[in-house]
């Protein structure tokens, strides 16, 4: 059984050092390592969301939770900002989308696809990490996105409404990269806030 009382995750890759501080102690809980995050720092790099709960399979090593922590951070990042340095530094070139919407091209293209859309509709779209469970290989996160409808889709004018829906996603990794995905998003509740579906 390993037993590390406590550890900083803030040394992965160097592209991840240059762009964000160590954000909090992990720690050994009933199996699982768990984390609670410490408060931001100033001069930290706001493109990256700090996960609010993090778990970590205990038979990681720490290296290994390191570095999957690291692509999360950086994959979500994409997510937050749309900026491609983001995703270039997370995503495999060789990416496949499991959950495949319709329309939506496939592979890396298609997660470019999907974020260019999405910010068209709500332009300051933010993307934050309120779970991320990290075991083999494998990435498990659940995200909140808010913002302003204050673009348009398919005709229906901008007004200006609050937008907040939650994502789901298991993420598989690869040399440090996410290779494949399974995603869901709560399109139904994002379409009423925008008022292209009636709510009852």
């Amino acid at each position: 059984m390993k037993s590390r009382s406590n550890w900083t995750y803030g040394s992965c890759f160097a592209f991840f050092l240059k762009n964000c501080h160590p954000l909090g102690l992990i720690c050994l809980t009933a199996g699982l390592y768990s984390c609670t995050v410490a408060p931001a720092s100033a001069q930290r790099n706001r493109d990256i969301p700090v996960p609010k709960s993090i778990t970590v399979d205990r038979n990681l090593s720490i290296p290994e939770a390191n570095r999957l922590i690291c692509t999360a951070q950086l994959y979500y990042a994409f997510w937050n900002t749309g900026k491609q340095k983001y995703l270039k530094a997370s995503v495999s070139a060789d990416f496949q989308d499991n959950t495949l919407p319709k329309g939506r091209p496939q592979g890396y293209k298609g997660i470019l696809f999907a974020s260019n859309n999405f910010r068209k509709v709500i332009p300051g779209l933010r993307c934050s990490v309120e779970d991320l469970i990290i075991t083999n290989n494998k990435i498990i996160c659940r995200q909140v996105y808010t913002g302003y409808y204050t673009g348009s889709l398919k005709g229906h004018a901008p007004a200006g409404r609050p937008i907040r829906f939650v994502a789901l996603d298991i993420l598989h990794v690869r040399q440090g990269k996410v290779y494949e995905d399974w995603h869901l998003e709560d399109n139904l509740i994002f379409r009423q806030q925008i008022g292209v579906v009636p709510i009852d």
